[in-house]
C-alpha cells in the first residue's frame, strides 16, 4: 500500500510539472497543452518502469516464471563412494514443463583475474533470473556456493523464491589455494615460497605431503596437516635459485591417500632470475658516484626490481652489480627499450642512437644531463655549465611536499648547474654568493610520458652525508620516483608477452606489445608436449592483443612484429615461456547443508501470485520511445527548442 501511495504521488508530481513548464516557463504557443500531455504521459511512464508494477499472464504468457539453474562445475563431475557424479543425479531432478527455463552456473566463464575456477557462483544468475521476471529459482547443486554471503543478501531483497536440491555428497580431497614465489631474484640466491593448503570436511585431520618442484627438480617438501574444512594452512619451504639467469618453473604438488579429485593438486609460478626486462633500469655514461647512491633509494621506494650498468666502451656495458656479463649496445637497447622506468647518467651529445630513442619514447625517464647537448636531447636550451658551489633554496610542484620542512643551508652543495635559456627547471632552484638562482630539476609531462631532467652534480653528496643529508636524499627520489610513477596506468614496460605467465587453459591470453600498438604480431608457441601453433595478433591502440585459447601444458613462444612497418623493419623479436593450467578450487568451500532450509526468499512473494514484471514487456518502452519523439518534433515545428 506504501508503495502504490508513493507512486501515486510521484504520477501527480510529474504531472504538475510538465503542467508547469509548459503553462509557466515556454513561450504561449498554440498546442502546448497537447505538449504538456505528452511531457506528462512521458514522466508518468518512468514513473511506472520504476515502480515496476506486475502484468498479469494469462493463459501462462510471458517468460518462464521458474528458473532451474544446474550447477555445472567441475565438483558435479566427481564421483564419491555412491559411484554416482552429483551431475548424474542432477540429470533426474529436473523438472518439465513449458514454463520452466533451465540454465547452469558455476562452469568455465567463472574464473578469477589470475585464470583460477573460482567454483559455483550463483548470485550473477538469481540476478538475471530476478530481471527476467522469474520468480521461482530452483538450484541443483552440490551446496558448493563461492559466494554465498552475497547470495544470502541478494535472496533478502530480490522477490525470489530460492529453494535447493542437494545432489552432493563428501568428498575426500586436499588441494593447493595459492602458491607464493618472489617475481625476480638473483642468481643462487636463497628464497621462501610459500604453498597454500586447503581440504574438504573429510579429508580434515589427515596428512598430505606438500611437494615443491623447481624445473621438474624436487626443491623441497614438507607434511602437513589438512585443516577444517573452509580454512587453509600456509607451509614455508626454502629454496634456492639456480646459478644461470633467465626464468624458473615452481611447482607445488599436494597429495592426500584417497583424493578424488586431481583439479586442485598442482599450481605454478614464475621466478625470473637475473631479469633484463621490465627493470628500473640505469645506465651510466661515465663513471660517477650518483649511481650507487641512487640505484638502491630507487629499489627500495619504487618497489620495482632495479640494475644498473656502465659504459665502458663503445660497444661494452658493465653491470655496476658484477653480476652476469658484459652487454653489448644491442641486448642494452633491449633492456631500455623495456625498463618500467629508465635512468640515464651523463646524457651529452654524443650518446648512442638507441639510448636517445629509448628515453624520447618512454613512459618514464630520469635524465642527467651533463652537458648543453644532452640537455637538448631532453628538449632544455641551456647555458654553459656554471663554476662554483651551489646551494638548494626552494622546491616547487611535485617536490614540494616531498621536501618540505629540509633544512637548505644543511645540504652539500651542488656543481656544474646547466641554466635553462628561457627559465623552466623550478622544481628544484639553487642559488651562489651574490644571489645568483638557476633551476636545476624539470619535470616534464606530455602525451602520457614523464620525465625528470637532472641539470646539476653533486646530488650523491646529499646522500653521503648521515641524517639531515640522506634524509633529504630519499625525500627527493621519493617525490621524483612517486611523480614519475603516478601515471595511472598498470603499463609494465615495452617488453612483448603474456600478461601472466601462468594463464587459464581454454581461453585466449591477454598479450602485452607496446611497442606495436596499432600493429600486428606473429606468435609461435611449441608445446613441451610436441606441437607447434602460429598465430597473428591484431594489437589494438592500447598495445593489448589476446592469443587464441591454448590446451593445458607448458609452451614456448617467440614474437615478431609484422606490422606496422616501421616497426617490422626493425627486425626485433621476443621469447618467454608460458604455462597453461586447468585448476579450480572450488572445493575450498564447504558444503552447506543449511540452505536447504530455505522455503521462501526475503520478500515472500510466490510465481502464482503475481504475473510478468512491467520492465519486462517492450511495449512500454516502445510507448517512452515513441511518445518522445513526439513530444521533440512537435516542439521543434512550433519553434521550441
Amino acid at each position: 500500500m506504501t508503495a502504490l501511495l508513493v507512486t501515486v504521488v510521484a504520477a501527480l508530481a510529474a504531472v504538475g510539472y510538465a503542467l508547469y513548464v509548459y503553462r509557466l516557463r515556454e513561450l504561449p504557443i498554440r498546442g502546448r497543452g497537447v505538449l504538456a500531455a505528452l511531457r506528462a504521459a512521458i514522466l508518468v511512464g518512468v514513473v511506472l518502469l520504476l515502480a515496476d508494477f506486475a502484468l498479469p499472464t494469462p493463459g501462462g504468457g510471458g517468460p518462464p516464471r521458474q528458473w532451474v539453474v544446474v550447477d555445472s562445475s567441475p565438483s558435479m563431475a566427481v564421483a564419491g563412494a555412491s559411484g554416482e557424479t552429483p551431475g548424474a543425479r542432477a540429470l533426474n531432478a529436473l523438472p518439465g514443463g513449458s514454463d520452466v527455463r533451465v540454465t547452469s552456473f558455476g562452469g568455465a566463464g567463472d574464473r578469477a583475474a589470475d585464470g583460477v575456477l573460482t567454483g559455483s557462483r550463483l548470485a550473477p544468475v538469481l540476478r538475471r533470473a530476478a530481471e527476467s521476471g522469474a520468480r521461482e529459482v530452483q538450484v541443483v547443486t552440490d551446496l558448493r556456493i563461492a559466494d554465498l554471503t552475497e547470495v544470502t543478501a541478494l535472496r533478502e531483497t530480490l522477490a525470489l523464491d530460492v529453494r535447493f536440491v542437494d545432489v552432493g555428497e563428501d568428498l575426500r580431497s586436499a588441494g593447493v589455494g595459492g602458491l607464493s614465489v618472489p617475481a625476480t631474484g638473483r642468481a643462487g640466491e636463497e628464497v621462501e615460497v610459500e604453498v597454500e593448503v586447503f581440504g574438504t570436511a573429510s579429508a580434515e585431520g589427515s596428512d598430505a605431503r606438500v611437494v615443491l618442484e623447481r624445473d621438474g627438480e624436487v626443491a623441497g617438501e614438507a607434511v602437513v596437516r589438512i585443516p577444517g574444512a573452509g580454512r587453509s594452512v600456509r607451509v614455508p619451504l626454502a629454496s634456492t635459485l639456480p646459478d644461470a639467469a633467465g626464468p624458473v618453473l615452481w611447482r607445488a604438488r599436494v597429495t592426500l591417500a584417497g583424493d578424488v579429485f586431481e583439479g586442485d593438486d598442482v599450481r605454478s609460478a614464475f621466478t625470473e632470475v637475473d631479469p633484463l626486462e621490465g627493470l628500473l633500469a640505469v645506465v651510466s655514461l661515465r663513471p660517477d658516484w650518483e649511481p650507487r647512491f641512487l640505484m638502491p633509494v630507487l629499489e627500495r621506494v619504487t618497489g620495482i626490481p632495479t640494475r644498473g650498468w656502465l659504459r665502458v666502451g663503445d660497444d661494452a656495458f658493465l653491470p655496476m652489480d658484477g653480476s652476469g656479463g658484459v652487454l653489448d649496445a644491442a641486448a642494452m637497447a633491449r633492456v631500455v627499450e623495456s625498463a618500467r622506468l629508465l635512468v640515464v647518467h651523463g646524457l651529452t651529445g654524443a650518446a648512442p642512437d638507441w639510448l636517445m630513442r629509448a628515453q624520447a619514447s618512454s613512459r618514464r625517464v630520469v635524465a642527467f644531463a651533463a652537458d648543453p647537448a644532452g640537455a637538448e636531447g631532453v628538449g632544455l636550451e641551456t647555458d654553459q655549465p656554471r663554476n662554483g658551489e651551489w646551494y638548494p633554496v626552494a622546491a616547487s610542484g611535485p617536490l614540494a611536499a616531498a621536501l618540505a620542512g629540509v633544512p637548505w643551508s644543511d645540504l652539500p652543495p651542488l656543481r656544474s648547474p646547466l641554466p635553462p635559456d628561457a627559465g623552466g627547471a623550478e622544481a628544484l632552484v639553487v642559488e651562489r654568493a651574490g644571489g645568483v638562482r638557476a633551476g636545476v630539476i624539470d619535470l616534464q609531462e606530455a602525451e602520457g610520458r614523464r620525465r625528470a631532467v637532472l641539470l646539476a652534480e653533486g646530488f650523491w653528496r646529499w646522500g653521503f652525508r648521515p641524517g639531515v643529508g640522506t634524509d633529504a636524499y630519499d625525500r627527493l627520489w621519493s617525490g621524483v620516483a612517486g611523480w614519475l610513477l603516478a601515471t595511472g596506468d598498470d603499463d609494465t614496460g615495452g617488453g612483448v608477452g603474456p600478461l601472466d605467465r601462468v594463464a587459464a587453459a581454454d581461453r585466449p591470453i591477454a598479450w602485452r606489445a607496446p611497442g606495436v600498438a596499432g600493429g600486428a604480431l606473429e606468435v609461435v608457441t611449441t608445446a613441451d608436449a610436441g606441437g607447434t601453433r602460429t598465430d597473428t595478433l591484431a594489437v589494438g591502440g592500447d598495445g593489448r592483443a589476446r592469443l587464441p585459447a591454448l590446451e593445458p601444458g607448458g609452451y614456448g613462444w617467440t614474437a615478431r612484429a609484422v606490422a606496422p612497418d616501421s616497426v617490422a623493419q626493425l627486425d626485433r623479436s621476443w621469447s618467454g615461456r608460458l604455462e597453461l593450467e586447468r585448476h579450480t578450487d572450488e572445493f575450498r568451500w564447504p558444503r552447506d547443508t543449511t540452505l536447504l532450509a530455505w522455503e521462501t526468499g526475503g520478500a515472500g512473494v510466490r510465481a502464482a501470485d503475481v504475473g510478468r514484471p512491467l520492465r519486462t514487456s517492450p511495449w512500454p518502452w516502445l510507448l517512452l520511445i515513441g511518445l518522445l519523439a513526439a513530444e521533440w518534433i512537435l516542439r521543434r515545428r512550433s519553434g521550441l527548442r
